[in-house]
């Protein structure tokens, strides 16, 4: 009596088969989202909370923190004293002049981060 064998070539093919449509219908799937159409959001309300910090650099390199005028050059040690207690986690918002150098810019941008705050915005017009 001979001993039943088990030819595995038929399941073979047939899963190479169903890989293949796998993949196209994946493929097609991820070509029809990229053309859907958002819906509109309400107007009446802004996407923007109100910061709790707002930054301000002029392009003379004066620094305005809430209104009120930090020096440029000790801006680390002026920060931490003043905004140190506030939540690390308060909104703070950094406008630039387009004509301050980067450097400038990076180096209130570094301070605000070495004091700790994580949620950092940039301003644009």
């Amino acid at each position: 009596m001979k001993k039943p064998e088990l030819n595995i070539t038929p399941f073979v093919d047939i899963m190479l088969v169903l890989l293949a449509i796998l993949m196209v219908s994946i493929s097609i799937t991820t070509y029809e989202e990229k053309s859907i159409t958002l819906p509109e959001g309400s107007k009446k309300t802004p996407a923007i909370k109100k910061a709790t910090i707002n930054i301000v650099i002029t392009k003379d390199r004066k620094v305005l923190v809430n209104k009120q005028s930090l020096s440029f050059q000790n801006f680390l040690e002026e920060f931490n004293l003043k905004y140190s207690k506030f939540d690390k986690n308060s909104l703070v918002y950094i406008a630039a002049d387009k004509e301050i150098k980067y450097a400038d810019f990076m180096k209130i941008y570094a301070a605000v981060v070495k004091v700790g705050f994580t949620q950092i915005g940039l301003l644009t017009q």
